[in-house]
């Protein structure tokens, strides 16, 4: 139990680092406001988990080693972004970004719909990681994951509102985190290849 609680742990933390700096930049803007954008940010994040787990009920029937086949889909998300944060290119990127990472699209206008709209499209990620994680482990478990998350995305937004009255903690965050992130979601795919013994169809045994 205590691996499956720190396995949605980490997979929540993966999929919404960047997500964290998106929370900073309406937070800043929304002032006193700032409730709008924490219903925004439950609202947004619950609607991308409901989503996952439909789509690993749907995939519920599949053998459990295919199954595990979905524990790719991560892996291949943390190489992308090992490849973003480490290959060729990625300084020019860095010195041509005018804006910041945490900015939010829609700047003066972060009322909850908008909040929810944004984690919802910067929700791939999410589904890309949250589907093999709940398709590999049965419903019981799934509901300690879906705990688990609920519990995260108030920290997250905690956790944003006290980095926005201390940005300077900002940009390290940012680069240790990017830098981290691929070895996590990584992680997560070997996790969910190996908990559904996937490798047996492809070497036998």
């Amino acid at each position: 139990m205590v691996n499956l609680v720190l396995l949605a742990i980490a997979a929540y933390a993966a999929t919404n680092i960047d997500n964290l700096f998106v929370l900073l930049g309406f937070l800043s803007e929304a002032g006193a406001q700032r409730r709008r954008v924490i219903v925004g940010q439950y609202a947004g994040s619950l609607i991308l988990v409901a989503a996952a787990l439909v789509l690993a009920a749907l995939l519920a029937r599949l053998p459990a080693g295919y199954v595990g086949l979905l524990g790719f889909l991560p892996i291949a998300v943390g190489l992308h972004k090992a490849w973003q944060r480490f290959g060729p290119g990625h300084a020019e990127r860095n010195d041509s970004e005018d804006i910041p990472a945490y900015a939010p699209p829609c700047a003066g206008d972060s009322s909850s719909w908008t909040v929810a709209s944004v984690a919802i499209a910067n929700g791939s990620d999410n589904i890309a990681v949250y589907v093999p994680l709940y398709a590999s482990h049965t419903h019981a478990q799934n509901a300690l994951v879906s705990l688990v998350f609920i519990v995260m995305i108030g920290l997250w937004c905690l956790g944003a509102a006290w980095l926005v009255d201390h940005p300077l903690l900002g940009a390290p965050i940012r680069g240790y985190g990017s830098a981290v992130l691929p070895l996590i979601l990584t992680g997560i795919g070997v996790s969910v290849i190996a908990s559904n013994q996937t490798l047996q169809l492809f070497f036998g045994g």
